[in-house]
């Protein structure tokens, strides 16, 4: 102990104008507008570097993991492309545009593309989730953007910065998905409320449907964030109250969030075209 005061007392000087030093940065942050938001905007650039760094240090541990879902997932699409092609010659039909292999074709009004992008910070276990990316604005990424991997909904994109992007979990208590009962396309909504990362609430389907459990739950495409048809879920519980006007349903999730790692983000590419025609009819 009388070392560390020793040396304290021999460097006293320079430490004491550090801590001045420090204070007088403090002052200009606190009392200057323009040098506050400098600040506050290098550290985001910050803080995403460090996220970023953490992510690659994870990602070692999980080669393995990974590598085999990428795998699996470029089997499906690989199948998914050989199916196209076999419905293409059968048909004669001539295709004005050759599309990326990653292009969702399940609606017949909206097409898709997705950009890849690596999850560098997720947290599942808060009431309000959320997820970080590794690409923003310069890789095309937009506020609004959906989010899925090839096992379903991940959740929608909050704010953007040039090479990185904030987003809101489906694991957030604000979010809520348009969806579908796939086997007779009743509109309901999907919304995490349960505090349980693996599970979620199915509301507004009446109570005059037939539903079981095993039922699946998917996107409606009603909007121009996901696509139609991709999983939500599995129906886990159904309970009709004939004080309610609506089934209570409970589905696990499709996504295992406590393990993600790569993500695609959805891009509509009519979604200008389709907002600004509905904005002049709500004129």
């Amino acid at each position: 102990m009388s070392q560390l005061f020793a040396i304290i007392f021999k460097y006293r000087v320079f430490l004491v104008f550090i801590l001045l030093e420090l204070v007088a940065a403090a002052l200009i942050v606190n009392n200057n507008t323009y040098q506050r938001s400098v600040i506050l905007s290098s550290s985001n650039t910050v803080v995403g570097g460090i996220y970023n760094t953490t992510s690659n240090v994870e990602q070692y541990f999980h080669l393995t993991e990974v590598n085999e879902d990428l795998l699996n997932e470029n089997a499906l699409l690989r199948k998914q492309i050989e199916l196209n092609q076999m419905v293409s010659i059968n048909d004669s039909v001539e295709q004005e545009n050759t599309l990326s292999p990653l292009f969702y074709g399940m609606s017949d009004t909206i097409a898709y593309d997705f950009i890849p992008a690596r999850v560098i910070n997720n947290s599942v276990y808060r009431s309000a989730n959320y997820i970080t990316l590794n690409k923003g604005r310069k890789d095309g990424i937009l506020e609004g953007m959906g989010i899925m991997t090839k096992d379903g909904v991940v959740g929608q994109v909050k704010s953007v910065s040039n090479h990185f992007a904030t987003c809101y979990s489906l694991l957030h208590r604000d979010m809520a998905v348009s969806s579908e009962l796939k086997k007779n396309g009743a509109l309901c909504t999907v919304k995490w409320d349960t505090e349980d990362p693996t599970k979620a609430s199915v509301n507004y389907l009446p109570l005059h449907l037939d539903i079981d459990v095993g039922d699946t739950i998917t996107t409606s495409g009603f909007n121009t964030v996901y696509p139609e048809g991709v999983m939500l879920g599995v129906v886990t519980e159904a309970e009709k109250t004939p004080s309610e006007r609506f089934w209570l349903v409970t589905i696990d999730v499709s996504v295992d969030f406590s393990k993600l790692h790569h993500v695609y983000v959805s891009k509509s590419l009519f979604r200008a075209e389709k907002d600004s025609l509905e904005s002049m009819d709500e004129q």
